[in-house]
């Protein structure tokens, strides 16, 4: 009796370090596109917009791995425009990679996604696009 006990001991505490692999991933991923979003909106007035999703990107992966997660890739899942009123999203990925548990089973890897979307400020100087208001 006490050898299963022991095994179950094991494979519960194996689950609780997956879990909590999945949520640390999850508040990098997290990190990563708020501060996309928030240095996109904040560009200075006349950069391109090419120019301001790369600085979003870089952003955003500099705040995913100052979280211990320098594998988050950083996209712009809509939006990409700096004029007024343009609402812009990004999503942040990683793979997770878990371990096989024993009596539970699991996959080898799951893909945690995070979503920040953002509006550039409508009374912003210096852009193009009318106020929204």
């Amino acid at each position: 009796m006490l050898p299963l006990l022991v095994l179950v001991f094991a494979v519960g505490i194996l689950l609780f370090a997956q879990m909590w692999a999945v949520l640390d991933v999850k508040l990098a991923t997290t990190a990563g596109s708020r501060e996309a979003a928030r240095t996109f909106v904040e560009q200075p007035a006349g950069s391109p917009s090419a120019a301001a999703r790369a600085a979003a990107i870089s952003a955003g992966q500099h705040a995913a791995t100052a979280h211990g997660r320098p594998g988050v890739t950083i996209g712009v899942a809509a939006g990409g425009q700096l004029e007024r009123c343009a609402a812009v999203t990004f999503v942040a990925t990683a793979e997770v990679q878990l371990f096989r548990l024993p009596l539970v089973g699991s996959p080898a890897s799951i893909t945690v996604r995070s979503s920040h979307s953002e509006v550039v400020d409508p009374y912003r100087d210096g852009l193009d696009g009318a106020v929204c208001g």
